[in-house]
């Protein structure tokens, strides 16, 4: 059985200077820092408008006055509660409509 060696180039890689391959290292590296700067990201216009809504829900108070002042007035005036059939009603199409 015959093995034959399989030589690389040495002429060439011989003939090669040791300058060439630095140059080369720092063309490779300054094409490696432009190839760097020039990364961008993009956010979506819907992204951007989730960012702002989450961002808005998130500094809106958690108690409204405003509804706990008509509350506590309906309340004490009878109508909070006075009609369980309408409340059911509105609790099951919000259910539906959800769905």
């Amino acid at each position: 059985m015959k093995v034959e060696q399989k030589r690389a180039d040495l002429e060439t890689i011989a003939g090669l200077r040791p300058e060439a391959a630095r140059d080369e290292r720092a063309a490779a590296a300054e094409r490696a820092a432009q190839e760097k700067n020039t990364d961008q990201v993009r956010v979506s216009t819907a992204s951007q408008l989730a960012a702002a809504a989450a961002t808005a829900a998130s500094q809106a108070p958690d108690v409204r006055p405003d509804a706990v002042e008509r509350g506590r007035a309906l309340l004490a005036s009878g109508d909070l509660g006075r009609d369980a059939d309408r409340l059911a009603d509105a609790l099951i199409d919000s259910v539906i409509d959800k769905g």
